[in-house]
């Protein structure tokens, strides 16, 4: 069946009306193009839709069937329409973003606090999450953005900068390094440290650094937490490598951030998609304010 949107609305305003004329100024067209328009909906629905008269029409028995369904549909499509130019508008929508628990308590939340004041109608999901997850995630399109690592280029990725986020030692507050303003990666050794699980992109930056200052230390405890690191510093299971914003993650802890040299290293913190996912309106908007969030751009 091969029934218009254009045919329906000439049928409904045909049946509101009661002639060809009318229903023809009422929707632009001129009256033989409706004339036409009915006569290819009864062809299409091998029913008279209507009887004519010298000046007027009126609906047969089919056609008074047909009126409400026929209303049905086109109110039904000028719904699914106006939603759909709802999301292209930003009048409603919603974004699921990714990101590492460091960033998802440091960096996003300022960033959502002036999204959602410019766009109160969208709805702004954050799943926190490992590292390690992050990409997984993108890749089976359950999250629309991430903030992260990328520790290599990877074809299903794209990575829009947006921070440089140095690497520190967090210590405990009374730990001997706790007065020094810089750390050396060889003075590292013999200390008991506390590393982020394999798989975080992290974790292969720490291992470098410290391989290249021949001082392969392995450490004494693996999490995958930041958070979990941090609490245990400070119940004096060691130090970790973590970077220079986790310290904001435990404000109550009694721990030090300390500058780790020869080398300073940081990491690039990106904006991350799937390649061949197409952003939503509102995905690529919120995309667009986390790339403009020149407070922490570097």
């Amino acid at each position: 069946m091969n029934v218009t949107f254009r045919q329906l609305k000439a049928f409904v305003a045909v049946a509101e009306l009661g002639r060809f004329n009318l229903a023809a100024g009422q929707i632009g067209l001129t009256q033989s193009a409706v004339s036409i328009l009915i006569k290819e909906l009864e062809t299409e629905l091998k029913h008279r839709m209507f009887d004519r008269h010298t000046r007027m029409v009126s609906l047969t028995s089919a056609g008074r069937e047909f009126l409400p369904q026929a209303k049905k549909i086109m109110a039904d499509l000028e719904i699914a329409v106006g939603a759909i130019h709802d999301l292209a508008t930003l009048q409603r929508g919603r974004v699921t973003i990714a990101s590492a628990i460091v960033l998802a308590a440091t960096i996003l939340p300022p960033a959502i606090a002036r999204f959602t004041e410019r766009y109160p109608e969208i709805s702004v999901v954050v799943r926190d999450m490992p590292e390690e997850e992050i990409r997984p995630a993108l890749k089976r399109n359950e999250v629309d953005l991430a903030i992260g690592t990328v520790s290599s280029d990877d074809p299903e990725i794209v990575a829009s900068h947006v921070m440089r986020d140095r690497l520190t030692l967090v210590c405990r507050a009374d730990h001997r390094f706790a007065r020094r303003k810089s750390i050396r990666w060889a003075e590292l050794a013999g200390e008991n440290l506390i590393g982020l699980a394999q798989e975080n992109p992290l974790r292969d930056l720490v291992e470098r650094a410290l391989l290249a200052a021949g001082t392969p230390v392995r450490p004494a405890y693996e999490v995958r937490f930041s958070t979990t690191a941090i609490s245990m510093i400070a119940a004096g299971l060691g130090v970790a490598v973590l970077p220079e914003n986790s310290r904001q993650l435990a404000p109550v802890v009694d721990v030090k951030a300390i500058e780790l040299v020869e080398p300073s290293i940081s990491r690039d913190v990106s904006v991350l998609q799937n390649r061949v996912h197409i952003l939503s309106p509102a995905a690529h908007r919120m995309k667009e304010f986390l790339l403009a969030a020149t407070p922490w751009r570097s």
